[in-house]
This record gives structure tokens, C-alpha cells and sequence, in this order.
């Protein structure tokens, strides 16, 4: 299935609307311009996409992490605007439910937001951003974990909460293994994890025990074999 196969088609900013909002902003010298013009040619259409502004940083000042897990940055494929990029890793800001983008040998993350990604795949994992589709449910992106009849999805979310005092210990309060943790911190990521199951006939069924997650997983993976 192609990333973008759902996504309407947006139109891209044109070269020319680029330079001519530099230009009126006044913002860049001449020389910038004529720089910016090269870099233009060369990136062609992949300007909105890193055109995407800094990440936030989190700093290390809580137990475990914001992101979705703790793989770091696998290569993958995005929907970005309608659009298909390749050759570029991702990871997720499971806070925010924001993409965030790493170019191999730059030390820069950027942050591709929400509306604008349709889709993406990390590594072996695909995402996708159910409520773009259609489809009503939360906001956020949604991992494929099975499919056949019909498409099992789990959405990652992480939330940053408070330890009263020290006398508390927040590693239960997680949700995941953290090798990390540190015992003088105050606050902490935790996890929790929404699973739906898209059906055939596009109804969305939300799976709000371990019992029906394992029934609805045999029922898809019994129907891949078929």
C-alpha cells in the first residue's frame, strides 16, 4: 500500500512564491538569495519538507523518555503534503503526536508536526494518521500491527506527570522498562496504549482489554493464513 495512497493531493509552494517571500521580507542579502536559489535547484521539491522548523529539546530532567520507544531513529518513508520522501529516518514525539525527521550525518532533528504527515514507516513499524483518514478517533499516529480483516492499530501515548514527593518510587507508575531511571527525579514519562481494530466495513471498534486485543489479533492474523 502506498503512504499517500489517501491523501488528497496538496499543491506544492512553488519556487518563485519562495524567493519572492524572501525577498519582501527582506530579511536575506542578495548573496543569501543567490545561496538559497542553489540550495533551491538542488532540493527541488523536498523544500517544505526541511523547510520544517528545530525540534523542541526535552533536556534530562525526567525519568524515562517522550518518544514513542527506545529505538532512536530508524530509516523509513514519509507522506508529507501528499507527497512521497525516502532515504530519511524518523522517530515519534509520542507527547505531542509530532514526526520528527534526522538527515543522515546531520546532527538536526526537525519537527514535521502532525496535520501534514499522512503516514510514515520506521524502520519495520508503520504509522499512520488514522483521523486524516477519515476515521474517528484521537489525534495522533497510529502503529499497524496487524492486518488481514480488516487493520489492528495501537496508538502510543506518553504523558508527563509529577511524584508528589521522593518517598515515591515512579518506576511502577511508567508503564515501561527504563534502564535509566534515577531515583532523584521528580517527573516521568508514562505510558499508555490505545488499540483499535478498523474493520472490513470500516467500522472502528476500540479494544479496551488485553482479552479482546488477543481475540481481535487472532481473528486478523487467522485470516492471513487464509
Amino acid at each position: 500500500m502506498e503512504l499517500c495512497k489517501f491523501e488528497v493531493v496538496k499543491r506544492l509552494t512553488t519556487f518563485l512564491g519562495v524567493i519572492l517571500a524572501l525577498l519582501v521580507s527582506g530579511v536575506v542579502q542578495a548573496q543569501e538569495v543567490s545561496d538559497y536559489e542553489a540550495y533551491a535547484r538542488a532540493a527541488g521539491p523536498d523544500i517544505p519538507l526541511f523547510r520544517s522548523r528545530v525540534a523542541d529539546n526535552y533536556g534530562n530532567y525526567y525519568n524515562g523518555t517522550y518518544l514513542a520507544d527506545t529505538l532512536g531513529f530508524l530509516p523509513g518513508t514519509i507522506c508529507f503534503e501528499g507527497k512521497t520522501y525516502e532515504n530519511l529516518s524518523f522517530d515519534l514525539d509520542a507527547v505531542l503526536q509530532h514526526v520528527l525527521m534526522q538527515r543522515e550525518g546531520s546532527p538536526i532533528i526537525l519537527d514535521l508536526g502532525l496535520e501534514r504527515v499522512s503516514s510514515f514507516t520506521r524502520g519495520s513499524k508503520t504509522y499512520v494518521n488514522l483521523p486524516a483518514l477519515g476515521y474517528d478517533v484521537p489525534a495522533g499516529f497510529y502503529e499497524r500491527m496487524a492486518e488481514g480483516r480488516g487493520v489492528i492499530y495501537k496508538r502510543v501515548s506518553k504523558t508527563l506527570y509529577h511524584l508528589t514527593d521522593l518517598n515515591h518510587d515512579a518506576r511502577g507508575f511508567i508503564g515501561y522498562d527504563d534502564s535509566n531511571y534515577r531515583s532523584n527525579l521528580f517527573d516521568y514519562y508514562q505510558l499508555k496504549e490505545f488499540w483499535y481494530w478498523i474493520q472490513e466495513d470500516g467500522t472502528v471498534q476500540r479494544l479496551k482489554s488485553k482479552r479482546k486485543i488477543k481475540t481481535a489479533l487472532q481473528a486478523v492474523q487467522a485470516h492471513e493464513t487464509h
